[in-house]
């Protein structure tokens, strides 16, 4: 039988400090340490590899881990998409069922209903014109947000001194982590040159982004997983009135482990995808000790774009 005589007799070999440390974790008062013959190192290896998942899992650290995926959307799909109308506007007490089966992408996210807050700032040495012009959404002015009277529901408004305890950081801090930036070039161009944006898991929770509103195409670019992050570069065009088709480029970097999406999207006149790349390497990512949720049982649904606004 595999109990915790026979984990610490597999772990013959190991430093005596580490191993009465096992001991003592595993309640075992009377165990003696005897030197015997050192068994294969792949087998204590393997065992030990055992004994960590083990005891991780007994501790509750088993690690969730959430996915993003994608499905391109058609006519046909079912309406799977809502928005009910917010208490105190025109369209309070309205139910739309909305099918959005001519946009160009869906995204999904499986993460937990509640989670830890995220904010970005991004490094020195970061490819972006130095002619472009910036402004975004601070942690601080999200926290404004939870001030009582606000607009989040009443159980989780809180003075923004308390905000800032719980996140962990200073006012002065609050005010150099961003929730989103957006950048625009003097090219004329009537959208963004690129637009930053950090969503974390309690945001993306029973909520889809749809791309390529309202009517698009998708060419993907690139997926794959580095590690913990899962990647995906796609390109969205949406036909215009003119005939022509903007064409904007979009890279998801999602971390399954912190729950927690970096969305870059570009003006494809301006920007490539290695230019994207080099830029997320220069995003540096915290997750604060504010907690929260999100109630999304009026919307289940984001447009995403390159847009102001």
């Amino acid at each position: 039988m595999v109990d915790g005589w026979f984990l610490l007799d597999a772990m013959d070999g190991i430093h005596e400090e580490q191993l009465m440390l096992t001991k003592d974790f595993l309640n075992l008062s009377d165990y003696t340490h005897q030197t015997r013959r050192s068994p294969r190192k792949v087998w204590v290896t393997a065992l030990i590899a055992a004994i960590l998942a083990l005891l991780l899992a007994a501790c509750g650290y088993a690690v969730y881990r959430a996915t993003m995926a994608h499905r391109e959307l058609h006519p046909e799909d079912e309406k799977d998409y809502f928005f009910d109308g917010d208490e105190g506007t025109p369209n309070e007490g309205l139910h739309m069922d909305l099918n959005f089966g001519t946009c160009a992408m869906a995204l999904h996210f499986d993460t937990e209903e509640t989670g830890h807050l995220y904010g970005f700032r991004m490094t020195e040495g970061a490819p972006v014109d130095s002619s472009w012009s910036c402004g975004g959404t601070t942690l601080k002015e999200l926290f404004a947000t939870y001030l009582p009277g606000g607009d989040q529901p009443e159980e989780q408004q809180r003075p923004l001194e308390q905000c800032l305890r719980d996140a962990g950081m200073t006012a002065s801090e609050s005010e150099e982590w961003y929730c989103s930036l957006t950048f625009s070039s003097n090219t004329g161009l009537l959208r963004p040159a690129m637009c930053v944006e950090v969503l974390d898991g309690a945001k993306l929770h029973g909520l889809d982004l749809i791309l390529g509103w309202p009517e698009g195409k998708a060419t993907v670019i690139k997926e794959e997983t580095q590690g913990d992050v899962q990647i995906l570069e796609t390109l969205i065009e949406v036909p215009m009135k003119n005939g022509e088709a903007e064409r904007n480029l979009f890279l998801f970097r999602f971390d399954t482990k912190r729950q927690v999406l970096l969305s870059i999207a570009g003006a494809d006149e301006l920007l490539d995808f290695p230019t994207l790349e080099a830029i997320a390497e220069h995003i540096e990512l915290r997750e604060t000790d504010f907690v929260y949720s999100l109630d999304r049982s009026g919307q289940n649904w984001s447009i995403w774009s390159l847009a102001y606004g």
